[in-house]
């Protein structure tokens, strides 16, 4: 199997395989690949109608990581059969087995059915995407948002006068990626070791994503106090017609500045699509906590299913 690198011009390939086949999981998408090369290093193969794709990032000396395969051949139980014993025979010549991380509760049923015994499968709790609908984000209408509805009002009182939010055009540009150096600075100085690399991944993603914005299918907004950026967000449509947040960015010297990015984003920027993936907090208590406090409407629940 021929892998090879990620790169702007494998955009309508890939996409053309993920947004029928995606899930409505962020990690399908060209997006997630191309930002997120740094920590997952996913590469790709495209053979005989399948879409292949090994995570080098979560590969180790004994087991190759891969995302569920994708293609019309796939969609019979013969072709996904096919498809995963191709997988399996590609490791297996490095004396390696596979994991598949991370499916959905659809395909990890899938996948450990066609091969019983074969597979063993763990939830991946880290890994759950949140799902929110349009019209909470948008509105945060009802008690549950009440304490939401009322940062926001805090924010506008002090800030709503020397505010301007609008969507990201060209010439942003430039002041969000000087926004977005102040930003990773002062966020890795008060991170732990071990969070640096993480946040190092996240900024050059972000950095390559800005730099090729007006090529990419992606939307978002940018929040200036008195002219200056003090936050941005953006986003893009996922597969089952999800909009997918992918990041959002706030200075954390002005206060509930996240509020209005949080509704903003969706309001210009997400009209029309029903739900909203909000994505996953990779386990980290603080963000969970934040996150959950949306009141999702359900889980993507997700699953690491690795051969025996």
């Amino acid at each position: 199997m021929d892998f090879k690198e990620v790169t702007l011009r494998d955009r309508v390939t890939i996409d053309g395989y993920m947004m029928k086949y995606g899930e409505g999981s962020c990690q399908h998408s060209f997006m997630a690949m191309l930002g997120m090369q740094g920590k997952y290093g996913d590469v790709f193969c495209e053979d005989n109608g399948v879409l292949y794709v090994l995570r080098r990032g979560l590969s180790n000396d004994d087991s190759d990581a891969f995302l569920v395969p994708m293609g019309l051949m796939c969609e019979s139980d013969e072709g996904m059969i096919a498809a995963v014993e191709k997988i399996m025979d590609h490791a297996h010549k490095r004396d390696k087995k596979i994991a598949f991380n991370t499916l959905t509760e659809d395909s990890m049923k899938r996948i450990t059915g066609l091969f019983p015994g074969k597979f063993a499968a763990e939830e991946a709790r880290d890994s759950f995407e949140y799902i929110h609908t349009f019209e909470d984000l948008a509105y945060m209408r009802g008690a549950g948002f009440s304490r939401r509805r009322q940062d926001i009002n805090s924010f506008n009182r002090i800030f709503g006068d020397r505010t301007q939010i609008k969507t990201i055009d060209a010439d942003d540009i430039c002041d969000i990626r000087d926004f977005q150096i102040y930003w990773n600075d002062d966020h890795t100085e008060r991170c732990l070791i071990n969070g640096r690399k993480t946040l190092q991944h996240e900024h050059e993603g972000i950095m390559k994503i800005l730099d090729a914005f007006g090529q990419l299918p992606v939307s978002g907004i940018v929040i200036r106090v008195e002219g200056v950026v003090r936050g941005y967000a953006y986003g893009t449509v996922i597969s089952n017609g999800l909009y997918d947040v992918l990041v959002e960015k706030g200075d954390r010297g002005i206060r509930d500045i996240y509020r209005p990015l949080n509704t903003e984003l969706v309001k210009m920027c997400a009209s029309g699509h029903r739900y909203i993936n909000r994505e996953e907090d990779c386990g980290d208590l603080g963000l969970r906590a934040s996150k959950l406090s949306l009141m999702p409407e359900f889980f993507l629940k997700k699953y690491i299913v690795s051969e025996v």
